[in-house]
């Protein structure tokens, strides 16, 4: 294991943005070929990058930036969205906007103007939210932040296979808080705060109440975001890689912590 003191923290966490922000399609291609990049961002995110433009969320709005002269962006609009907005995410051409009352799904069809196209409802709490070709996960917490009626623990999954229509497949009630989440084939790896990262199979998460298939322990894990088949977590004591290739053996390769 290799550790990495924390006045090296700044200079290679921009390092890693920079790395991160060509997306998993492109592999880092040329960048003289001038073709668009995305972001890759965790799930607590509040801004994101797809294609030329840049997406941020204040509480109630989505506004839109033109980042295709990186030295001169410019702001398009703002597109109101709701209350309690916490979090944003991409797939495909569609965002994702997590509530604390809702999802919202929008277009990016017409990418300097993102149209709604549906919204889920949920109960209020914290709702950091991910997604694949069929399914949206959304992990679901109180605390002092999100204030709600109830303490809730669960991951919902629902099916976006219809984008205008989506539906609750499963609530899914965890044993602690669930935090940011990402997700790898047919493994959802969610963070849990002081009990760490842990792994979930989905189809079991679907059809069964047991779904728990490993873990990563001794850290207190906010985020998860993968790339090239590294697991990147950042925690309370600061930002962890890992090789995840065997589940049963997740090694960590390194850590930048606060005060090394």
């Amino acid at each position: 294991m290799k550790k990495i003191k924390f006045n090296q923290f700044f200079l290679i966490v921009l390092l890693m943005i920079f790395a991160i922000a060509c997306s998993k399609e492109s592999d880092f291609q040329d960048i003289g070929n001038n073709a668009p990049s995305d972001g890759k961002s965790g799930s607590t995110a509040r801004i994101i990058v797809k294609g030329n433009y840049l997406y941020a969320i204040d509480n109630s709005a989505l506004k839109v930036f033109d980042i295709s002269a990186p030295e001169d962006p410019t702001y398009v609009r703002t597109v109101d969205v709701g209350f309690g907005i916490e979090t944003i995410y991409t797939f495909k051409e569609y965002l994702f906007i997590g509530s604390t009352t809702g999802m919202y799904i929008f277009s990016l069809s017409m990418p300097d103007y993102p149209v709604q196209l549906s919204e889920f409802e949920h109960v209020t709490s914290c709702d950091p939210v991910i997604a694949n070709d069929t399914y949206a996960f959304v992990t679901l917490r109180y605390n002092e932040v999100c204030r709600g009626f109830e303490d809730v623990k669960q991951i919902n999954v629902i099916d976006i296979t219809s984008i205008t229509n989506p539906n609750l497949v499963k609530t899914y009630t965890t044993t602690s808080y669930p935090y940011g989440l990402d997700i790898d084939s047919n493994r959802l790896y969610v963070c849990h705060g002081d009990q760490g990262v842990i792994i979930y199979d989905i189809n079991q998460m679907i059809n069964s109440n047991s779904a728990v298939v490993g873990s990563i322990g001794g850290i207190t894990a906010y985020d998860a975001i993968f790339y090239n088949n590294i697991l990147f977590v950042v925690g309370e004591s600061g930002f962890y890689q890992y090789d995840y290739s065997d589940i049963s053996n997740i090694t960590l390769i390194s850590s930048i912590l606060a005060g090394q």
